[in-house]
């Protein structure tokens, strides 16, 4: 995973993801930049999982630390 992909936020990656797709739909784009901006797209995505991973894990375990703080 590319280390500027990395350091955005959910809603930063997600934004830049629509900006490709919506360049891909638009332009006629030569071969090395439909290379470079597929990359792109496929770091965001993998930064994009990663984030919600993370947040869905954040939030199994706060539900855990409340169903045992009731018990």
């Amino acid at each position: 995973m590319s280390d500027t992909t990395e350091n955005l936020s959910y809603d930063e990656a997600l934004s830049r993801l629509e900006t490709i797709v919506a360049l891909l739909e638009e332009q006629d784009l030569g071969m090395d930049e439909l290379t470079r901006l597929v990359r792109e797209a496929g770091s965001l995505v993998k930064t994009c999982r990663k984030k919600l991973k993370v947040t869905e894990e954040e939030i199994r375990n706060s539900f855990l630390e409340e169903d045992q703080a009731e018990d």
